[in-house]
């Protein structure tokens, strides 16, 4: 199991990340598939398809649905699993509250 210093750790790096963020804001307001990411923020989807695996892994966003293309591929759809995030900074220590999704 991850310390509580670790994920607060991970998560301020997450935060920090441009590619990162700009995932979480899309799929905050709908679910959107991996090449959809890729088409609306003009990002490699190779690096879309490695920082949905992150943030699913941290659990900041959560896999939703799964549908099958006209093609046969399966597409996988993402939302953001977070509701409200503060970070805070206090006598030398940050700190991190998450208030997730049900």
């Amino acid at each position: 199991m991850i310390s509580k210093l670790k994920n607060e750790e991970m998560l301020i790096e997450f935060l920090g990340d441009k590619y990162s963020r700009l995932i979480l804001s899309l799929t905050s307001g709908m679910e959107c598939s991996a090449s959809l990411l890729c088409r609306e923020l003009g990002i490699p989807l190779a690096t879309v398809y490695r920082k949905l695996k992150l943030l699913e892994d941290i659990g900041l966003i959560k896999h939703v649905k799964t549908v099958i293309n006209l093609s046969g591929n399966e597409e996988k759809y993402y939302r953001c699993a977070i509701r409200d995030i503060n970070v805070s900074f206090h006598k030398g220590m940050f700190s991190v509250n998450l208030d997730m999704e049900d």
